[in-house]
This record gives C-alpha cells, structure tokens and sequence, in this order.
C-alpha cells in the first residue's frame, strides 16, 4: 500500500511541550548571537554544536510526529522513524497518560499493545482522537470490553514480529 491511500492523522500538542520545542531552539540561538557579538569563540562552538544537536534531533525524530491508518496496519512516523504496526498483531488499545517516551507530543496518548516482544507497546496521541479510534477499531475490528479496545475476532492472536521497523 502507498502512503497516499493512509489516513492520516497527526499528533496532538500539550502547550507545556509546545513550549519546551520553541525555547530550546531560542537559547541556542541566542547563545551562538551573543557569542558572535562577543567574540567568544569558545560560545560560538557551543552555540553552534548545541544549534546543530537540537536540529538533528528535531529532524530525525520530532518532525513529523503523525499516524496514518491504512488498510492492514498502523504507520506511526516521527521524524525519520517509521513503525508499521499490522491489525492482526494488536492485542489491546487503551487510553493513557503515561509519561513514558513515545511518538507522542501530549500526554492524552493512546497505549497499542502487541503482545511479547521487544516493542509491545506503542503510545500515541492523535489530535482527533474520536475519528482515529472509530477509524483503527473498525479497521483493525478491536471491540470495547469496558476497559480497552481488544481484537473481536475469534482466532487466537499470536505476537509473531507484529511491528516492523523502517
């Protein structure tokens, strides 16, 4: 499947990150103008080594943060990351606040469990949540059982290197 037939969605942002993401760039810049001005040539390479760190980090693993819905899987993307997660090896969704690091920019974050392995477990935070959880569960055929969502089949689910990594 092309990336063209997914639908997309893209990450909900808490301000206090939206925060974090715009300061730290400002420092560093300011750093690497105050040091110009200066002629600190010792701050200039620290603003600049600091200026190069924040962008290899937002470019390869912060922009974008989105999760596309395709026929048979879920493709989480962040920066350069790509995660393929197939329908058939998702053992439960639920929602959570965990702080844990995840390709998610809020902490109203949705867990996707995929049984044993190394990458069981997915957090995400889709902006618009109702159509994203409406669109995977019927995609994925989850059920609500009171407390998560859970695959309405009647096969047994067995973690056989469900998620893939490109």
């Amino acid at each position: 499947m092309s990336t063209d037939d997914r639908r997309w969605f893209t990450s909900k942002l808490d301000w206090w990150i939206a925060a974090i993401l715009i300061i730290v760039p400002i420092i560093e810049v300011t750093v690497l103008i105050s040091s110009l001005r200066n002629g600190d040539r010792e701050g200039l390479y620290a603003g600049l080594v600091g200026c190069g760190i924040v962008a290899a980090i937002y470019g390869l693993l912060i922009v974008p943060v989105r999760y596309g819905i395709g026929d048979e899987d879920l493709l989480v993307r962040f920066g350069v990351v790509r995660q393929h997660i197939r329908f058939d090896s998702i053992v439960a969704m639920y929602p959570t606040r965990s702080p844990l690091s995840s390709a998610a920019l809020s902490l109203d974050r949705l867990a996707i469990t995929t049984g044993r392995g190394p990458v069981h477990l997915t957090l995400i935070s889709p902006v618009d949540r109702e159509e994203f959880i409406s669109l995977l569960t019927s995609r994925a055929k989850l059920r609500w059982d009171g407390s998560r969502w859970v695959p309405s089949r009647t096969d047994s689910v067995t973690d056989n290197g469900g998620t893939e990594w490109t």
